[in-house]
């Protein structure tokens, strides 16, 4: 079997050394490096067996299939109906099938063989054709990288899985997110609440937090995104997309609270600093960001704000009005904002903080910081069995 590898730049062509078949890889600018065979000829796609296109579509942490699409246009006049075309990307439902009719765009190929793949959670694939000899013929191809397959039914199922997992995420940790507010209006704390009710099997209640996650923001607002495409409806959705961004806001109500109360300071009189501005490797995008929502809430009521956080640029905190700062000088602020679960943090010496420490979820040992003016979303300070 010869297959085709339709990458770009930023294709790990070594997860496919062990791919079941001889490979070759399309490279019309030259600027791929590896030791598999490389062609330019594009009438190489109808002398391969498959065709492996693996363009990224997650373009600055949003969905872009127009780089898949310039790719496919390429195909209309090289690939033959005995071609099978794997699209090897995170996409959007219904690319794949929007993909088909770039490649074929008059119906020339009545039998054009598509099958769509992925990775998802624990490294399991899950593969998926136009028929079963497209996913048959592909689970042959990757059986020998993937100890773990799973085959679904429809193409379009299977590009919708991670969207509806990551989905799932943001809708529950929203529940909780509402829950951590209500629970402070009415004194409870909402973690213990949460640990009893989980003793529940049918119960898997998320702790409230921020949503600093990419690919649960981008695949929570993409369920909005094909609702409106269709024009079906979508609230629960955009309710729990409105909630997790209110944490910001739920947030700096916090820090205004607890500095007025146990200091008498006004929020302009003071500086805050904010721990932790994404949980992913690299600050992906702006774009729904409590902390940074949180940032720009502060700034623009003249609170002096310094954040830390190594994964993002000094350039970026400065854009939003912040400084930057070293994980010591975070003890002379007036109050400290912990906004991602992370080793560091969690060492922080509660000795060391003058004033306030809030975090927006459960990271400390509360008896830890019974010395400290310190306060945790969800999880109001009441002393036990005191009622208010």
């Amino acid at each position: 079997m010869k297959t085709l590898i339709y990458a770009d730049s930023e294709t790990d062509l070594t997860k496919y050394e062990k791919l079941n078949s001889e490979i070759i890889v399309y490279d019309e600018n030259s600027n791929i490096t590896t030791n598999y065979e490389k062609t330019s000829d594009l009438a190489t796609f109808a002398q391969v067996d498959a065709v492996i296109f693996t363009q990224n579509c997650i373009i600055n942490g949003e969905y872009d299939i127009s780089k898949l699409e310039e790719a496919c246009s390429k195909l209309q006049d090289t690939v033959l109906d005995e071609v099978l075309l794997i699209f090897d990307t995170k996409v959007p439902p219904r690319t794949v099938y929007k993909m088909s009719k770039v490649i074929d765009e008059y119906g020339l190929i009545p039998d054009i063989k598509l099958a769509y793949t992925t990775i998802i959670n624990d490294n399991l694939r899950i593969i998926a054709g136009k028929n079963d000899y497209c996913k048959e013929k592909t689970v042959e191809l990757y059986k020998t990288i993937s100890d773990n397959i799973r085959t679904v039914k429809h193409i379009q199922t299977a590009e919708f899985i991670p969207i509806l997992q990551n989905a799932y995420k943001d809708t529950l940790i929203a529940l909780s997110n509402q829950m951590s507010i209500i629970s402070e209006a009415i004194t409870i704390d909402l973690i213990e609440a949460i640990d009893v009710a989980n003793t529940n099997e049918e119960i898997n209640l998320l702790y409230p937090k921020p949503i600093l996650e990419n690919n649960i923001q981008r695949d929570a607002e993409e369920v909005n995104n094909i609702a409106n495409e269709y024009g079906e409806p979508s609230q629960l959705s955009e309710t729990a997309r409105s909630t997790n961004n209110y944490v910001a806001y739920h947030m700096a109500y916090m820090a205004e609270k607890e500095l007025y109360l146990k200091e008498h300071l006004a929020m302009f009189e003071t500086t805050v600093a904010i721990l932790g501005i994404t949980e992913d490797d690299t600050l992906i995008s702006q774009k729904d960001n409590a902390s940074l929502a949180l940032v720009d809430d502060f700034v623009s009521r003249d609170v002096e704000v310094w954040v830390h956080d190594d994964k993002v640029s000094e350039e970026i905190i400065k854009e939003h009005g912040a400084k930057k700062i070293s994980l010591e000088e975070v003890y002379d602020a007036d109050c400290i904002i912990v906004m991602t679960d992370t080793e560091e943090y969690r060492q922080l010496d509660p000795e060391k903080i003058e004033k306030v420490i809030i975090t927006a979820l459960p990271l400390y040992d509360q008896e830890k910081f019974e010395n400290v003016k310190y306060s945790s979303v969800g999880q109001y300070r009441l002393k036990e069995g005191e009622m208010l």
